[in-house]
């Protein structure tokens, strides 16, 4: 009878600190609690996006990283969070604030100092110098 006691007791002491890693965890990724993400479904047009443009090299590499790596968060909307980027943002911020803001991040965009060397930064700003988003918080067009 010890035993299964002893046994059941060292199993609710195993969940419970396996919860509070998961809880410490969520903390210091910003989250209140441990959550279950949802998937939503976003129509809109990637033809926009990926259209044949008359871009040189380099602002084809900044294309494609843009969109392996900043264009899903970086859509002006409710479940994309972050500003649009494109030739405006380029123009009022500058390109060395914006180099700076890819390489450290903030407390909602992670940095890219350590996936990114400088002149795969500067391929994105070169990108984006080029780009023009859909106005804020309207999906770009329909099919």
């Amino acid at each position: 009878m010890d035993r299964v006691l002893v046994r059941r007791a060292a199993v609710l002491v195993a969940l419970s600190l396996s919860l509070m890693v998961s809880w410490a965890h969520a903390q210091q990724n910003g989250e209140a609690r441990s959550t279950v993400p949802t998937v939503e479904r976003t129509d809109y047009d990637m033809r926009t996006f990926i259209a044949p443009l008359a871009l040189n090299e380099t602002e084809l590499r900044g294309r494609k990283l843009f969109a392996q790596r900043c264009a899903n968060c970086h859509g002006g909307t409710a479940q994309r969070p972050g500003p649009p980027l494109g030739q405006q943002t380029v123009a009022k911020l500058g390109d060395a604030s914006i180099r700076e803001k890819v390489r450290k991040g903030s407390p909602m965009m992670p940095g890219f100092e350590y996936s990114f060397e400088p002149a795969r930064i500067d391929d994105i700003i070169a990108f984006l110098k080029t780009y023009t988003p859909p106005p804020r918080g309207q999906a770009a067009a329909q099919e």
